[in-house]
């Protein structure tokens, strides 16, 4: 059962004068979404409305597992209500069958599982435009339960005409973001954020966000995708207390995740070993990734730990003594 079908047909339902519930063919309710089963009456055909204990039923003629269910007396009135109510469901399935298509579509591209003939195929069958300058935002959220990450995402994130969203699976979502208009991948940032706190304030669920590179065409779609996998993959390694990771700013941490296991075991060694053991214990290493933080600022990084200027020189230059590491100078810093 497609959850954001009925989740649709339950926001028109709910603006109908008359209450109408929706029904499987063995009389379980569909909408509203409650643990209550109907004994249905024999109804010969689709269309045909049949009373039993107050209630009137219909077969749906546009989705024939399905039955529509009033509790209201005047059969009349009940009869052109479920004449409505068939024809919302008709169009609602056949933008929802057409929306499925443009959304496998477009999984095949980020996917990068077409080749260059099928790809032009699909571009012209499904009209996406080949040309327009995106971004690939992609939005994963581990705690969700009956709705998907799409369906979430489609209730609270803003969106233009040029925008796109594509549900990957269950927990995740590509926002493919129109950026003609967009000056830096700061501002894409901010967007990002703006969804987070939206997300959190509404309905209490975290999202982490990987942002790729531009993509200039509808060919280098996967290229952004990947990028955006890879810095939150790269992300989590490296700063696990973000949670929103762009590709483009993560250089460092990009080289340092292709070193192989073994390499970096070799250099990892030579600094952290048995005979520096004692130097960086938990406090000393706190206090270097605070310093690293306050981008090497001795102020604000005493500020931060409650200790005095005087305590944090002094920690510093142990380590320089010991470990042969001047943090406050550049070499040292990164080295570390």
């Amino acid at each position: 059962m497609d959850n954001r079908l009925l989740f649709q047909l339950q926001q028109i339902f709910s603006k109908l004068r008359t209450p109408i519930s929706l029904l499987d063919a063995e009389g379980n309710s569909l909408i509203p979404n409650e643990d209550i089963r109907f004994t249905l009456p024999p109804i010969p055909q689709p269309g045909v409305p049949v009373a039993q204990d107050g209630r009137l039923y219909q077969i749906c003629q546009s989705a024939p597992n399905w039955v529509i269910m009033t509790t209201i007396s005047d059969a009349d009135a009940a009869r052109d209500e479920f004449v409505l109510c068939d024809a919302m469901i008709g169009a609602v399935i056949t933008a929802s069958e057409a929306g499925n298509d443009l959304n496998n579509a477009y999984q095949r591209i980020l996917q990068n599982e077409l080749s260059l003939a099928e790809l032009d195929a699909v571009v012209d069958e499904h009209c996406i435009p080949a040309n327009t300058p995106r971004c690939v935002l992609l939005m994963h959220m581990v705690q969700v339960q009956q709705r998907s990450a799409c369906e979430i995402l489609e209730e609270f994130l803003p969106r233009a005409n040029t925008d796109v969203l594509v549900s990957m699976d269950k927990h995740t979502a590509v926002f493919l973001k129109d950026v003609s208009s967009v000056e830096d991948e700061d501002e894409l940032r901010q967007f990002a954020c703006a969804v987070q706190e939206t997300l959190m304030s509404e309905i209490a669920l975290p999202v982490t966000v990987g942002i790729g590179e531009v993509a200039k065409t509808v060919s280098d779609l996967h290229s952004s995708y990947r990028q955006a996998r890879r810095a939150i993959e790269i992300g989590r390694a490296y700063a696990p207390e973000r949670t929103i990771h762009v590709y483009r700013s993560m250089m460092l941490e990009r080289f340092l995740s292709d070193l192989s296991p073994e390499m970096a075991e070799h250099y990892h060694g030579l600094l952290f070993n048995r005979s520096t053991a004692r130097l960086f214990g938990e406090e000393m290493l706190y206090t270097i990734e605070m310093f690293f933080k306050k981008d090497l600022n001795l102020s604000d990084t005493a500020r931060q730990l409650y200790i005095h200027r005087n305590t944090l020189v002094y920690r510093l230059e142990k380590v320089q003594r010991q470990g042969g590491l001047a943090l406050r100078k550049f070499q040292g810093a990164v080295t570390l």
